[in-house]
C-alpha cells in the first residue's frame, strides 16, 4: 500500500472512529461520495487500520465486578480504570459507609495512609458520635502509614469522629510484654471498640512484606515453609487463604474472630499488589466490599480461570 493510501485511510478512520463524524459528514468535508467513505473504512479495518474489539460481559466493568462478588462473596466491588484514580475511588467508598458507621477500625500501611490522604474534608457527616479506632499497634518503622494512631487523628480531623488510640507497639518480644500492653486501659478501651465495629478499612498486603513485621521473630521460617503469600494488618496467609501461625506471635491487632463479626470490611487493593496475594487475601473470607485496579481485577479472574482445577 503506498504512503499516500494509508495516511487517506488512517484520516479517515479518525474521522469516524475517534472524532465521531458521521459518514455524510466526513463524505462533505473530503468532497466524495458516502458509499466511497464505507468502502475507506472497510478497507482500513480490512488492512488492519482500524480494530474493533467488541467486549464480551466478563471483560466489562460490571462484568468484573459480578464476577469477583459471586467468587469471593463480597457485597460490593468497585472496579477503578485509571489507577492514577485508585486512592479517589478508596476515599469516595469510604465516605458512603461513614454516615451509617458509629465505630471505623483502621488498619495501617502506606496506601491506607494514601487513602485518608485523598479523603475530603467533610463537615456533615449525617451522624453523631461516630469514633474511629486503630485495628493494630504501631510499628518501629519509619516508613508512612505504619502508625495507626496518627492515621486514626488524621482522619478524625477531616470527619469530626472521635479518635480512640491504642497506644502500643503491634509486634511486643515477648509474652510478659504483650500481657503488659493488653491489661492497659487503652487496650482494653480499644478491645470493646473492636467487638462493636462496624466498618473497616484494611489495605490487601502481601509477604514479604516492607517493612517487616519481625516475620523471623515471630514465625521462624513457618511463613517460608507453609508458602504464605497474603497479609492482612499482620496476619499471615498461605495461597488458600488459611491463617498461618507462629508460635512467638505476640502481636497486638484485633483477634480474627472479632474481624469476622464486622459488617463492612472494606479491603482496599494497590496497584503494585501481586495477583496470588490479593487472591490469599480474598480467600479469608473476611472482606466484604472491595476498590481494585481493572487490570489487577482482570488478573485475577484470569489466574482464577487458567488454575481452576490445580
Amino acid at each position: 500500500m503506498k504512503e499516500k493510501e494509508l495516511c487517506r485511510l488512517i484520516h479517515v478512520s479518525q474521522l469516524y472512529y475517534e472524532e465521531n463524524k458521521t459518514q455524510s459528514e466526513i463524505a462533505s468535508d473530503l468532497e466524495i461520495s458516502r458509499p466511497a467513505v464505507s468502502y475507506l473504512l472497510n478497507k482500513a479495518r480490512k488492512a488492519g487500520i482500524v480494530k474493533i474489539d467488541v467486549l464480551s460481559y466478563h471483560r466489562t466493568i460490571r462484568g468484573i465486578r459480578h464476577e469477583l462478588c459471586h467468587r469471593f462473596n463480597l457485597k460490593s466491588c468497585q472496579v477503578v480504570t485509571l489507577p492514577d484514580d485508585l486512592y479517589q475511588i478508596g476515599a469516595e467508598v469510604l465516605l458512603e459507609f461513614l454516615p451509617k458507621t458509629k465505630i471505623l477500625g483502621l488498619g495501617w500501611g502506606y496506601n491506607t495512609d494514601k487513602v485518608i490522604k485523598a479523603f475530603a474534608q467533610q463537615n456533615d457527616m449525617g451522624i453523631k458520635g461516630g469514633i474511629i479506632c486503630p485495628l493494630i499497634g504501631a510499628t518501629t518503622a519509619p516508613q508512612r502509614g505504619y502508625h495507626p494512631d496518627e492515621l486514626v487523628k488524621e482522619l478524625s480531623l477531616k470527619t469530626g469522629y472521635q479518635a480512640e488510640f491504642l497506644n502500643c507497639p503491634a509486634i511486643p518480644t515477648t509474652a510478659a510484654e504483650q500481657a503488659q500492653v493488653m491489661a492497659s486501659d487503652d487496650f482494653k478501651r480499644i478491645e470493646e471498640y473492636w467487638k462493636k465495629t462496624t466498618t473497616a478499612l484494611i489495605t490487601l498486603g502481601s509477604f514479604p512484606s516492607v517493612p517487616d513485621h519481625g516475620s523471623a521473630m515471630r514465625f521462624g521460617r513457618k511463613l517460608i515453609e507453609e508458602k504464605a503469600v497474603g497479609c492482612l494488618l499482620s496476619y499471615f496467609f498461605n495461597p488458600q487463604g488459611e491463617l498461618i501461625q507462629g508460635e512467638d506471635d505476640y502481636a497486638i491487632q484485633i483477634p480474627l474472630e472479632l474481624l469476622a463479626r464486622v459488617r463492612d470490611v472494606i479491603g482496599f487493593v494497590p496497584q503494585e499488589a501481586n495477583v496470588s496475594s490479593v487472591i490469599s487475601g480474598l480467600k479469608t473470607g473476611y472482606f466484604k466490599h472491595l476498590v481494585i485496579s481493572e487490570t489487577l481485577a482482570s488478573e485475577i479472574i484470569k489466574h482464577m480461570d487458567e488454575n481452576k482445577n490445580i
